[in-house]
């Protein structure tokens, strides 16, 4: 452990003492062993890992080295963001953060945002791109990446190459044009990186220096491709940015474009003027002069409809060329997605035909900015909690699988500080268990290469450690097989004529509540059963579909039980036991071989998750892992003995909440999404009820590397008839998060 960081915890332990509430507590990753190291589930990648897909899953080719035959094996991918700098550790750190993250069950990182923030020093290494014309790759970042590529897959872990997500073209230096007026690019060249040539062409030749330089051509840890990141110019049609954005010279090519999709669809403006039932004033397809239809312009649905249609083909189009160039650079085994099906919605189904997969995206409570976008000291949440809103985002990711293709969730997160985020990844891990998904990716490990700052930072889990608590745990659920697949499949029909007035009416990014309001759907059905769109279907929606269905809800494998009454989501399958949600105290919330009663001292949220070490049923286990984190937050920064930072509302808001302000910075409304040390987790007191046929149990607190701590006194470890009730983070014990449970 570092000196510096001992001496912050030494320091935090004795201001604990006046904190009842809350204990010190802070994982030391590089020693972490024992009961919370879930290294055993990878293997170093070879040759026999290459993935790709077959049928509606990701699969490794096997020892034949071939696909398509029978020693195929079926993969499942719990996944990790790295972000900006994140991606290019120095060769010093690369081996110890890829054993980090195998410790953490993780078998995929996301390599994301490397094309954001070009670097003009390239040893600073926070891109992979140098501030030379596009695209000039950074001779350090690609070195550091080779190498960190060469250790993940030591450790088992496979990467997910992100494209396009964050650059923005630069007139003077990449050769387009400027913006009317001295204005910016668009903010990530959103949407004109899609559509102008120059930009198409200059991401294609991204493309092919990337994957040759990162020498990715038939390497086994390439896991995916992704082509673009929450972009499609559907979106920005629908989103009402595409007027602001396509502007000047860009206006002008996107119109061309239009213009010659018209010849080709009508052939003369006469026949246009027939099918629209109006004729454009003044202007003809063979002048080339038909104007571009608005955002707001649903009046007219014929011309609305067609320039819906011109926008699916142009986004087609540019998957297809991106698609070929990584076909060329790789190989067709490859999976390659396009971009986040909310980002554009039902029509991202045909547009995406072409390629391998289907992804998404979800947050849990993400920042609110009401002023300055990213402002650091001006920003609010709203504290909200997943299973306490009817695990709405769950349903709504869930409808958007595709039946018979593979569906990953490429990012996800429940970001700090919010007080109910050590829910999300047990919780998510075991529904997308339970539907089928092939991957799902927290975002993200870390921003940047402070490694060793055991602090929480807005959306790192490096250093939050409430998520990281239940990470390795969450991963292995995902990926062991203990929560089975749902044993129905409900296939949810989509025609091109819902698709269409989806799109029309711009209410096509939640899928879920659009068929809810238009086709009587019950997004609650996906807690029952796998879920899935069957695309370009016109049949009727099936009655298990639209059936109306009453909590709790009991999912149809008996392992997952969900009240959104109570606002709780139990998990009861046979080697894992869970309560999440807003138990209250004082009373026993029972799953399966689990039972959690909260003490009065506690708060009344529960986020408890006990497996099985040694593959044995939770009754007949000898060892297993009880997990129990409350939420963290950073320290008050000024005179006097450090303090928990207080949620406030933000401004005086009741529905709103941020970190108390900093007195360093007055007239700033919120204190900084970056925490200062020493870090604060809330004390969780409770019961926990095991049924278990020990004749008797130890239960060891665990330290911040996994280390038994003493073990539970016995006044604190009650026999039953049938099992133990144990006492939690009571006074007197050493607190921790994590328990190890030895039975005999």
């Amino acid at each position: 452990m570092p000196q510096r960081l001992f001496l912050l915890l030494v320091l935090a332990g004795a201001a604990a003492l006046a904190q009842p509430g809350y204990f010190q507590f802070s994982v030391d990753q590089d020693r972490l062993a024992g009961a919370p190291d879930f290294s055993r589930l990878n293997h170093p990648l070879g040759p026999a890992d290459r993935l790709f897909v077959r049928g509606a899953h990701f699969y490794r080719v096997g020892d034949d080295l071939e696909p398509f035959t029978s020693d195929d094996e079926r993969v499942r991918l719990f996944g990790m963001n790295l972000v900006f700098g994140g991606c290019f550790p120095e060769p010093g750190d690369a081996a110890r953060i890829a054993r980090r993250l195998r410790k953490m069950g993780v078998n995929l990182v996301r390599l994301h945002h490397m094309d954001s923030s070009p670097d003009e020093n390239p040893v600073r290494a926070r891109s992979i791109l140098t501030t030379g014309p596009y695209p000039t790759l950074n001779p350090v970042s690609v070195k550091r990446l080779r190498r960190f590529l060469d250790a993940l897959a030591a450790e088992g872990i496979y990467v997910n190459l992100n494209l396009h997500v964050g650059y923005r073209f630069r007139p003077f230096v990449d050769g387009v044009p400027a913006m009317p007026g001295g204005r910016e690019i668009p903010r990530q060249s959103k949407p004109l990186h899609i559509f102008f040539p120059r930009m198409v062409e200059l991401q294609k030749q991204y493309a092919r220096k990337v994957i040759r330089a990162l020498e990715l051509k038939g390497k086994p840890a390439l896991a995916m491709v992704e082509i673009n990141n929450e972009s499609s110019l559907l979106f920005s049609w629908q989103a009402g940015r595409m007027e602001a954005a396509v502007a000047g010279a860009y206006r002008t090519e996107l119109r061309k474009q239009w213009n010659a999709w018209l010849r080709e669809r009508y052939g003369s403006t006469e026949a246009l003027c027939r099918s629209w039932k109006r004729c454009p004033a003044g202007a003809a397809i063979e002048n080339g002069n038909v104007p571009l239809v608005g955002s707001g312009e649903r009046d007219d649905p014929a011309r609305t409809n067609d320039f819906i249609r011109f926008l699916e083909d142009a986004d087609r189009r540019y998957l297809k060329e991106m698609l070929e160039v990584v076909r060329a650079e790789t190989d067709a085994l490859v999976p390659v997605a396009g971009t986040q099906l909310r980002f554009g919605g039902p029509l991202n189904f045909d547009t995406h035909a072409i390629l391998d997969y289907q992804d998404n995206h979800f947050y849990i409570d993400h920042y609110n900015f009401p002023n300055r976008r990213w402002d650091p000291r001006d920003w609010r949440i709203r504290d909200s909690s997943s299973v306490g809103t009817g695990l709405e985002r769950f349903l709504e990711t869930a409808l958007y699988r595709e039946s018979g293709r593979p569906y990953t969730v490429s990012e996800y997160n429940q970001p700090y500080p919010n007080r109910q985020a050590a829910e999300i990844d047990a919780t998510l891990a075991a529904f997308g268990a339970f539907q089928d998904w092939d991957s799902i990716m927290h975002f993200a490990y870390a921003h940047d290469r402070n490694w060793d700052a055991p602090v929480p930072s807005s959306f790192d889990i490096n250093g939050d450690w409430t998520k990281y608590a239940l990470i390795a745990q969450s991963a292995w659920l995902f990926r062991s097989g203990v929560i089975r697949p749902g044993e129905a499949l409900v296939e949810v029909p989509l025609s091109r004529e819902r698709k269409m007035a989806a799109t029309r009416q711009r209410r096509s990014r939640n899928l879920a509540e659009y068929l809810a309001k238009t086709a009587s759907y019950e997004p609650a059905v996906a807690l029952l059963h796998r879920v899935a769109v069957v695309n370009e279907s016109a049949r009727p929606l099936p009655e298990a579909a639209r059936r109306r269905l009453a909590s709790p809800l009991r999912s149809d494998t008996a392992q997952l039980t969900y009240d959104r009454e109570a606002r709780i989501f139990k998990i009861h399958a046979e080697r894992a036991a869970g309560v999440f949600g807003f138990t209250g105290t004082g009373r026993a919330v029972a799953a399966g071989a689990l039972a959690v009663e909260l003490a009065p001292s506690a708060r009344g949220f529960a986020a408890v998750l006990v497996t099985s070490l040694d593959g044995k049923p939770i009754e007949d286990s000898r060892r297993l892992l009880l997990s129990t984190p409350g939420y963290v937050i950073g320290s008050r920064v000024g005179p006097g003995p450090a303090r928990p930072l207080r949620l406030v509302h933000y401004e005086g808001d009741p529905a709103w909440w941020t970190i108390e302000p900093d007195q360093a910075y007055p007239g700033k409304p919120s204190g900084s999404r970056r925490a200062e040390p020493p870090v604060w987790m809330e004390r969780v007191e409770s019961y926990v009820t095991l049924r278990s046929r020990a004749r008797r149990l130890a239960v060891y607190p665990l330290d911040g590397a996994g280390t038994r701590l003493a073990p539970l006194e016995s006044r604190f470890v009650e026999r039953l008839d049938g099992g133990y009730r144990i006492h939690l983070q009571a006074d007197g014990q050493d607190f921790s998060p994590w328990y190890e449970i030895v039975a005999e």
